[in-house]
Order: C-alpha cells, then structure tokens, then sequence
C-alpha cells in the first residue's frame, strides 16, 4: 500500500547528508502533525471485536461497538477499503475512520504514526505522497487507491491482476495468492519472510504478470519492505517477519494478536530495506538472463 510510496521518493534520496535538510522541509508538517502516541496498544481479540463481526455501520467513521478504542472491527456495508492491507487494517482498528471515507493527509500521518510507529518524515512523504499520486490534494476514501495504474498495479503478491480493463482494481485479497507468498518464505529464516525471500518473490510474481514500470515496480518492493519492517519488529533487515503474523494481518487485516511495535520505522531504514531488495532482484535477474539457452537464429 498504497503505503509504499516511500519507495518512489527514497530512491532519489542518495544517503544521510539529505537526511538533514529532509527533516528541516518537513519541520512545518511535523508541528502540524505530531499527535501523542498512545501507550503501546498491544493487539488482543476482544469481547468486543468478537461481537463486532454482528452487522452494523459506522457511521461518520466511528463503531456503536467498539467506541473509541482500537479494537478490531471488520468492513460493515456502506464502508469501502483499498488494495492496502496496511491501511485496511488501519481503518478496522480505528486510527483511520472506520467507514474508510474523507480521510485528509494529516489523518493518514496521525494514524500511520499511531498504528504503525513510522517515523514523521516518513509518514508525512507516504500521506502526501500517496494523495499527489492520486492527484487528490484535500481528501480520499480508501477506495481511491484502487484506481489501476495509480498507485495500485499489476503483479502485487496478494491481489490479481487487473486484466479487464477496469478503472479500480480488485481490493480482495485473493486467498491463492497469499497461500503461495506464504509458501515461498521460510528460505533463510524458518518460518520467517526476509528481504531475501521479498526480493526472490519479487522476481517470480514478475516473471508470471510481466514487469513492472519504474515507479510501479518501487512501489511494489517498498509495500513488502515496509510490512517486514513494521511487522518484523527493530531486527526485521536481519531476521524479517513471522509468515503467521503477515498471513493474519493481509488475510483479516488486522494487526496480529499479541503484536506491537518495538521501534520507530524511519525513513533511512526503510531505503536501506528497499535499496538490498531492488538490488537482490537485480542480481537474480541477471543470474535468470545467463541461464537461459541461447536463441537459435
């Protein structure tokens, strides 16, 4: 998600020198932004978000069940969501309205930084990123970020392909496609997806839709870069994320029973994640080219 935009303006962004005047443009927005943290919310299942898989709305974003606390709560009829399962499962805890509607830049900053720790540089270049993508500039509904060709695109590791020519793609996780990420992590890390694994899977989900543009294929490493990070806790570049906990947060999105975050996921540290990655993707891609038979003339 979707999220990843970060992957588009960290490529550009050439080591820590820049880090300096980053943060000065984004002095004004961090004073707009910065919301106190709420004491680590450590993820349960309970009475409540059992309760809340009854139907019901919410209206003006907020849930009659749940109240103004983070507890779980599904998508209810009238509420809309993205290709994203990061700010899905943002929307069904409630650091985003819960209907997924007229959500503004400072929202996403606020909720990024609540729910997932990021950094405010980093939160601030995703929201405002993402809306200029968009070419929204003063709100979106999570279904916004459908659009094909966006921000969403083809060969993403849990959605199909938008073949039909439609407008806004899929945003159902397609439950195939995530048995199969599942599948082929577990490679270096038992029972864990590492960047190694991300770039491997990376590379194969390419080779069966077709490559990816430039800015679509920064987006698509950054989405997996950031869930490891996220999700993975502060030794996540090493030791990546639990397959059970990334397989409860894409296939329900919600944040995984018991999880919290450890640590603030910045800006460096994630262009650090996506730049080994890209590289690694590289690399096979040139060990696929040289294996291949030579075509006869």
């Amino acid at each position: 998600m979707s999220i990843a935009t970060v992957a588009v303006f960290a490529k550009s962004w050439n080591g820590t020198a820049q880090t300096s005047s980053a943060l000065t443009r984004h002095t004004t927005i961090k004073s707009l932004a910065d919301h106190p943290h709420p004491s680590l919310h450590i993820h349960t299942m309970s009475s409540s978000a059992e309760s809340s898989t009854n139907s019901h709305e919410h209206p003006q974003g907020s849930c009659p069940v749940t109240g103004k606390t983070y507890d779980y709560c599904p998508r209810q009829n009238g509420d809309v969501r993205s290709p994203c399962p990061a700010l899905n499962a943002l929307a069904n805890h409630g650091y985003l309205p819960r209907d997924g509607k007229n959500i503004g830049p400072l929202d996403l900053v606020r909720a990024l930084k609540n729910g997932y720790h990021l950094s405010t540089v980093l939160a601030c270049i995703l929201s405002f990123g993402s809306m200029f993508l968009l070419g929204q500039f003063r709100s979106v509904s999570l279904s916004d970020l459908a659009r094909h060709n966006m921000i969403e695109h083809n060969a993403s590791l849990v959605h199909r392909d938008d073949n039909n020519g439609a407008e806004y793609a899929p945003t159902k996780v397609d439950k195939k496609l995530l048995a199969a990420l599942c599948a082929d992590g577990g490679k270096i890390v038992p029972d864990n997806i590492t960047l190694e694994d991300a770039a491997r899977i990376r590379v194969k989900r390419e080779a069966e839709c077709g490559k990816l543009d430039g800015v679509h294929s920064e987006i698509a490493r950054g989405e997996i870069v950031i869930a490891i990070g996220v999700l993975g806790g502060k030794d996540a570049s090493k030791n990546g994320v639990k397959i059970s906990a990334l397989h409860e947060w894409m296939q329900h999105e919600r944040m995984p029973v018991g999880w919290k975050p450890d640590h603030t996921q910045g800006l460096y540290q994630t262009y650090k994640m996506t730049k080994y990655v890209r590289e690694r993707m590289r690399e096979m891609d040139s060990q696929q080219a040289s294996s291949k038979p030579a075509e006869s003339h």
